[in-house]
């Protein structure tokens, strides 16, 4: 028995757990996370946070009073010999304080020497730029610590975005990961989010949206996905 277009399409949303999802409308705009998606973030803070622990120092910085209790306290409840492997080790409590502090001293210019995702920029990118949608950067910055002299992670962002991705996006969006989900839905239609991000996924998809959830390097499942939704 020969299986309708409509109705393979519908078997394969199953498949892939998207048969809750709303359909995509003609005017579905594309909203794209930039950390663990376009950029390699874990090799760099990972990286960065490893130099730290070891004694490196950020250029151009002069390390407070704060930065060094940050690091004692990492040192203290992990041991003075302990390196961040991966990404989940970011997320330990002491070391994310340490993290985003030292991140915040000079925000924009850790930003803004990101390495991207390779797979990212040569098949994830171009299949969304080439869907004929609108499509968008949505990405949340981190608060500097450091003087208004100093890069904001938002400018170093905006300098990598118009540094690596071509053609550009419509607009680049800066919004916490709890703030993102107000572009989920703009009047009836449902918009869609790639971010690495669980929690962020789903308060998009509870809010009307069409959320995917992408694993760093993993662009070509992704487009996979988005390509069986019909974006």
């Amino acid at each position: 028995m020969k299986i309708s277009e409509q109705r393979l399409r519908q078997l394969i949303r199953e498949a892939i757990g998207a048969s809750t999802w709303p359909e995509v409308q003609p005017s579905s705009q594309i909203f794209c996370d930039m950390d663990g998606v376009l950029v390699n973030f874990e090799e760099a803070v990972v990286g960065l946070v490893n130099d730290l622990l070891g004694g490196g120092r950020l250029a151009d910085v002069e390390m407070s009073k704060g930065y060094e209790k940050r690091l004692q306290k990492v040192r203290e409840e992990l041991g003075p010999d302990w390196r961040a492997k991966d990404r989940p080790d970011l997320d330990i409590k002491v070391v994310r304080n340490f993290m985003m502090g030292a991140i915040g001293a000079n925000p924009g210019p850790v930003f803004a020497e990101m390495k991207p995702w390779m797979d990212a920029l040569d098949t994830l990118w171009p299949f969304l730029t080439g869907t004929g949608r609108t499509v968008n950067i949505l990405t949340a910055p981190i608060r500097s610590r450091g003087g208004s002299d100093i890069m904001s992670a938002e400018e170093g962002k905006e300098l990598w975005v118009y540094r690596w991705l071509k053609p550009v996006p419509s607009e680049v969006i800066m919004a916490p990961a709890v703030q993102k989900v107000q572009y989920a839905m703009m009047g009836d239609v449902p918009n869609i989010l790639i971010d690495d991000k669980a929690s962020t996924v789903d308060a998009w998809n509870d809010a009307g949206g069409i959320g995917v959830l992408h694993q760093p390097g993993g662009s070509t499942k992704t487009v996979h996905v988005l390509d069986e939704l019909g974006v």
